[in-house]
């Protein structure tokens, strides 16, 4: 259980440190190479590992909810090396139904996230799907789902961005209504000093929670799949258009 629950916050802290020392990489190495190639593999790389990450993430927290064993070497070489092409052609297709449902308007591109958010899991069980059957299973799976996922996702979501907003509309409330002299002598420092307390608060706070809610929120979304996925077998075949769909 100590072993799952170390795998499981290594899912979230893991992943964006590798992006980022990538990232950093495709600053650095060009600056230093002056070579435009450098930059240019390094982009590549850069949206190779940002696309299978949430793939990776779905695929962990499905073995967590099934109780199976789960090693290290597993999560970071066996899933790149058997499912990272396959993972990462899905993410694109994902990412790009969703950009050109975004360009009608917003709400459609946030319904199509929530229509295609079984797609990983569904990669992942079946090792044989095409990623674009995937994706229309995960569509028709999500019909009449996708307002139970958003609530689900607010449930975590909701409470550091309350935080964070709290925090700073109390500091900037406080600072408007402060006397013209309390920038002066002993009064300045002390009122520097509650900024600074309340700055920090609305950084760590909601990084803390961030930090709790996540995998909690990752180990939910893997239950929630596993109870839809019960109440039918996948048919491609039969699905409706989508414009059909129930929300």
């Amino acid at each position: 259980m100590k072993k799952n629950r170390l795998i499981t916050y290594g899912s979230i802290i893991v992943p964006p440190i590798l992006i980022y020392l990538v990232m950093l990489g495709a600053i650095i190495i060009p600056i230093l190479n002056e070579s435009f190639f450098s930059a240019y593999t390094l982009a590549i790389l850069i949206g190779l590992i940002a696309g299978i990450v949430p793939f990776l993430v779905a695929s962990i927290h499905l073995k967590l909810v099934r109780d199976e064993k789960i090693t290290i070497r597993e999560y970071v070489v066996g899933e790149i090396r058997n499912n990272g092409i396959r993972y990462f052609v899905g993410s694109f297709l994902v990412q790009v139904f969703i950009f050109l449902w975004a360009l009608l308007f917003t709400i459609p591109g946030i319904i199509k996230q929530y229509s295609y958010a079984m797609t990983p899991y569904i990669m992942k069980d079946d090792a044989t799907i095409r990623p674009i059957d995937a994706i229309t299973e995960s569509r028709r799976m999500m019909n009449g789902h996708k307002k139970s996922l958003f609530f689900l996702f607010l449930t975590y979501a909701l409470p550091p961005a309350l935080l964070y907003i709290l925090v700073l509309t109390v500091t900037i409330i406080g600072t408007a209504f402060l006397p013209d002299g309390a920038y002066e002598g002993g009064t300045a420092i002390f009122i520097s000093l509650a900024a600074l307390v309340m700055f920090i608060v609305a950084v760590v706070g909601p990084l803390i929670l961030a930090i709790r809610n996540i995998p909690r929120y990752n180990v939910a979304a893997a239950l929630f799949y596993e109870e839809i996925h019960g109440e039918s077998h996948y048919v491609v075949e039969e699905t409706q258009p989508e414009w059909d769909e129930e929300f």
